[in-house]
């Protein structure tokens, strides 16, 4: 990949701004100051902060211990309306996040400017339309920062910070325990024979370990002893599967990325074919039956970090292709 120029880095840095603000405007107009403040976000918010809240949002603390950091600053700055500030500034960092990791990423894959800013508006567009059912759910944002720089930090060849991120990611969500196997994935070597280099199965072995002791931890820690937030199971996703409001929440959310992307598997280059193998089938295996196919924020990830790149692939391939018949 080339060197970024320092105006190209201008423009992705500005686009990530204002793209940043454009989908935290939507998220406040859908929920609303009062929603904030007094409804069910700082409810659900207290609920952790206490050891009350419901399995599994209970076990989600990082994402809710830092908001609570930032209310009490914002309080003591006698910010008006502390809560509903802290908890917007902090989804506007996430959203700042998710895109400049996220056009770093496009770039690395070998996406040009022109293509990266279009994957960070299908992104934009994308968390405008996963509102249904839904407060700020720091947790589900913060999840994609941390996918992102996991696929990020293996392009890149820093596997070592693999660790930190699972430790974040575990503290954060239980479905980030997908991100040890990016690494097994992006490592693994299959011909001439299966092999993995020792370095990087440490770090696997590792990672994994970690997750589970976080995972196992907070469990002991809080107690199991808790109803479920919400239906979970075949019932959940049968459901959803016969109600026409799922689908066109997932094609809002979505669009016709996920297709074009699939289409486009075989122009992959070999490390990103790693990543939908890692991700894609465990995800589409378990979420539809514990987040169902409403809620679509639970598909951000993979709509960030395999479908909308791998369908800006697949047009680069396509480009080409046609170019090579024209000479």
């Amino acid at each position: 990949m080339e060197r970024v120029g320092r105006y190209t880095v201008m423009i992705f840095v500005a686009a990530s701004v204002l793209f940043s603000f454009l989908t935290v405007y939507f998220q406040e107009q859908e929920l609303g100051l009062q929603y904030l403040e007094t409804g069910n976000q700082i409810q659900r918010h207290q609920a952790v902060l206490d050891g009350t809240a419901p399995n599994a949002w209970q076990f989600r603390v990082l994402s809710e211990f830092a908001t609570e950091g930032l209310i009490r600053v914002f309080k003591r700055l006698n910010i008006p309306h502390p809560i509903a500030a802290a908890f917007l500034s902090f989804r506007l960092f996430q959203n700042l996040l998710i895109f400049l990791i996220a056009a770093v990423y496009y770039r690395r894959l070998g996406l040009n400017d022109y293509l990266v800013l279009i994957g960070q508006g299908a992104l934009a567009w994308g968390m405008t339309h996963a509102l249904f059912n839904s407060d700020l759910q720091f947790s589900n944002y913060s999840e994609v920062i941390f996918y992102l720089a996991a696929a990020l930090l293996l392009l890149l060849g820093k596997d070592i910070w693999i660790i930190p991120v699972v430790v974040l990611a575990a503290l954060n969500r239980e479905t980030s325990g997908a991100i040890p196997f990016m690494l097994l994935a992006a490592r693994l070597q299959l011909r001439p024979r299966v092999h993995i280099d020792k370095r990087s199965g440490l770090i696997f072995i590792a990672s994994c370990a970690i997750y589970v002791i976080v995972f196992a931890g907070l469990r002991y820690f809080y107690g199991l002893d808790r109803p479920v937030s919400g239906p979970v199971g075949l019932s959940l996703l049968l459901d959803h599967i016969v109600d026409f409001r799922a689908w066109a929440l997932m094609f809002a959310t979505l669009s016709v990325f996920p297709f074009i992307a699939v289409a486009s598997y075989r122009t992959w280059h070999p490390p990103f074919k790693s990543l939908f193998w890692a991700v894609i089938p465990l995800w589409f295996i378990i979420i539809p039956f514990t987040g169902g196919l409403m809620e679509t924020r639970h598909y951000l990830v993979p709509q960030s970090l395999i479908f909308i790149p791998g369908a800006l692939l697949g047009a680069i391939s396509l480009s080409n292709r046609r170019t090579e018949r024209s000479e």
